[in-house]
């Protein structure tokens, strides 16, 4: 099996996917880790100075080197404004992704954020080793939302599944969300009408 590659820049209509750089430390403190509402349900506590981001990144470009964690900052391509950050862990046949979207910037912010997730899911879920993505979401949150829109199916809820330190709980429940490609179809047409079939769902 040849070695999953993750390609450093990914671009949707509105938004530019790329590894987070120390330049981006400030943005990323004032419109993500420092928000409260934006990183409530996550496993890690909020950042509490800039240096703190700032390890952060810098732990974010070894995982790159690695391969191990590929993280993407969602830029605004037309104000430079950084809006959320997706990150991969390939396990190949399977991969798991989180979010973080901005809850700074309102309505607009948050869909251009599901478009250009989106599009990374389909070239995700196309990817020759990847049969299986899944995510993660606390029940009580708000990103499982929008999974099934994006095409996933849940498949279970996890007691006690991961710890949710900016509410004070040593563990939460989370909702597993998946979405699986056919093993071996048996016409590439089949592979590509699948494809379609899957991504036909237009975001509201």
């Amino acid at each position: 099996m040849s070695a999953f590659h993750a390609p450093e820049l990914i671009e949707s209509d509105e938004l530019l996917l790329r590894p987070p750089e120390p330049r981006d430390a400030q943005a990323l403190f004032d419109e993500m880790f420092s928000d409260p509402d934006t990183v409530r349900h996550l496993t890690y506590l909020r950042h509490a100075t800039l240096d703190d981001t700032l390890a952060f990144i810098d732990m974010a470009q070894k995982d790159w080197q690695s391969g191990e964690l590929p993280r993407w900052v969602l830029e605004d391509k037309a104000s430079g404004q950084l809006t959320g950050m997706i990150e991969l862990q390939p396990r190949p046949p399977r991969a798991e992704f989180g979010v973080i979207i901005s809850r700074r910037g309102g309505a607009r912010r948050r869909r251009a954020g599901l478009d250009a997730l989106r599009k990374f899911l389909k070239w995700l879920i196309a990817q020759p080793q990847i049969y299986r993505v899944f995510a993660c979401c606390a029940v009580d949150g708000n990103a499982y939302t929008a999974m099934e829109r994006l095409g996933f199916t849940l498949e279970a809820k996890l007691t006690n599944y991961e710890a949710r330190p900016n509410l004070g709980l040593p563990a939460g429940d989370s909702y597993l969300y998946a979405m699986t490609r056919p093993l071996a179809p048996p016409h590439v047409g089949d592979a590509l009408a699948w494809m379609d079939q899957h991504f036909s769902v237009e975001l509201d």
